[in-house]
C-alpha cells in the first residue's frame, strides 16, 4: 500500500482521537497477525488498486453539518442519539469552545448507556406521561429531542430558557448545549435512583426482589442478575421508569411512594402468565379495559399532574388478587413477597 506519510506525520492533539487511532491500529495489526503472506499481499493490493479516498473540504461549519446529514442518509443509518448529537452541535456553531467541550464530554460516555437512556427511560416516560403508547426510539422520533431554538420568541421557549439548567423529563429544553447537559443529568439521575435502592435499608425488600434473592456487591451486579424471564426485566424497568418520573419531579425518596411504585410495577408480573412489552405499554397508560390487571392506574399521568408528592404515596394500589394466587405458579413467591411488603401477610418462620 502506498503511503506518502501525510497521516503518520499529522499531529492529533485531541486525546479521544489519539485513543481511537491507537485502538484501531492495534486491532488491524492483531488481525493481520492471523493472516498468511498471500492474504496480506491481497489486502495491500486491494488498498492500492481498489480503495479510493475522497476528501471534501468546506469553508463553513454549517456546511460541514449539512454534508454530515446528507451523507448519513445513505447506507447504514446512524443511531438516533448520534443524529441528535450532530443536530445540537450544529445549533452551537456560534460557540466553538462550548462545542469542543460538549464533544469531549459526549465521547467520554459509554454509547450503550446513552442508547439505553433514550430507549428504556426518556422516550417511554415522555410517551406514557402523555397517555401514549411508546415505541422504539428511531431516527423518525428524534424531533422529540431537538428542543427549542435559542432564538425562538415563543412564550414557552422563553419560559424554558429561564428554567435551564433545571430539567424535567416531560418538558422540552433549549437546543444546543442544553441537550448534552440534559443527557448528562439523566444518566446521573438513573444512577442515583439505583444507588438509593441498592444502599437504603428501607428498600431492602425491593432490592431483594430485584436481585432475585441473590447477594450482590455493586449496582452493576444488581443490574446483571438473571431472572429467566424477560417479563421480570420489563417489570423492573417499568419500576425504574416510574421512580425516575417521580424523583425527577419531587426530588425525594419517600418510602411509601417508592414502595407503591414498586408494587404497582411488579403486580403486572403477577397478573400476567406471559408478559411482553405490549402489555407493559398498555399498563403504563392505565388500560382499565383489561380485567387481568389488578391495578388500572395511569401512573405516569398521575405523577405528571400531581402537585404534591403525597398524592403518589397515598394512591390505593391493590395487591390481593381474586383468586388469591399469581396467574402462574412461577410467580406465587413474588406475589407472596409483595403481600408481605404491603403488610397483607406475615413473614413465615419456616
Amino acid at each position: 500500500m502506498k503511503n506518502n506519510g501525510s497521516i503518520s506525520k499529522k499531529k492529533f492533539f485531541n486525546k479521544i482521537t489519539q485513543t481511537n487511532i491507537h485502538d484501531n491500529y492495534m486491532f488491524i495489526r492483531e488481525w493481520f497477525s492471523l493472516k498468511n503472506k498471500d492474504d496480506k499481499k491481497n489486502f495491500i493490493r486491494a488498498f492500492d488498486e481498489i480503495l479510493e479516498v475522497v476528501v471534501i473540504s468546506v469553508e463553513k461549519v454549517s456546511e460541514a453539518f449539512q454534508l454530515f446529514d446528507s451523507q448519513n442518509t445513505r447506507g447504514k443509518s446512524l443511531d438516533p442519539h448520534d443524529l441528535l448529537k450532530a443536530y445540537h452541535l450544529r445549533e452551537m456553531k456560534k460557540y466553538p469552545y462550548e462545542m469542543e467541550h460538549a464533544v469531549t464530554k459526549w465521547e467520554s460516555k459509554d454509547t450503550n448507556q446513552i442508547r439505553e437512556l433514550f430507549d428504556l427511560f426518556l422516550f417511554p416516560v415522555w410517551n406514557w406521561s402523555r397517555g401514549l403508547k411508546s415505541k422504539p426510539f428511531t431516527a423518525k422520533e428524534i424531533d422529540t429531542y431537538k428542543g427549542i431554538p435559542e432564538s425562538s420568541t415563543y412564550s414557552y421557549a422563553r419560559r424554558a430558557s429561564k428554567a435551564m439548567p433545571c430539567f424535567q423529563i416531560t418538558e422540552t429544553f433549549i437546543s444546543g448545549n442544553d441537550f448534552f447537559e440534559m443527557v448528562d443529568h439523566y444518566l446521573y439521575l438513573i444512577h442515583d435512583i439505583k444507588k438509593e435502592i441498592f444502599n437504603n435499608q428501607d428498600f431492602a425488600e425491593i432490592k431483594s426482589i430485584i436481585c432475585n434473592g441473590k447477594e450482590v456487591s455493586s449496582i452493576k451486579e444488581m443490574d446483571s442478575v438473571k431472572y429467566g424471564s424477560a417479563g421480570f426485566v420489563y417489570a423492573r424497568n417499568l419500576f425504574y421508569c416510574a421512580l425516575l418520573c417521580y424523583y425527577d419531579k419531587f426530588h425525594n425518596f419517600d418510602e411509601m411512594a417508592v414502595k407503591k411504585l414498586f408494587t404497582w410495577a411488579f403486580m403486572i408480573r403477577v397478573d400476567m402468565e406471559n408478559l411482553g412489552f405490549d402489555s407493559i405499554n398498555k399498563y403504563a397508560i392505565g388500560d382499565d379495559d383489561n380485567s387481568r390487571y389488578t391495578n388500572a392506574v395511569a401512573m405516569f399521568s398521575k405523577i405528571s399532574f400531581a402537585r404534591l408528592h403525597n398524592e403518589i404515596s397515598s394512591l390505593q394500589i391493590k395487591v390481593k388478587r381474586d383468586p388469591d394466587r399469581a396467574n402462574h405458579d412461577k410467580w406465587n413467591d413474588l406475589y407472596k413477597k409483595l403481600k408481605i411488603m404491603n403488610g397483607l401477610m406475615e413473614v413465615s418462620n419456616e
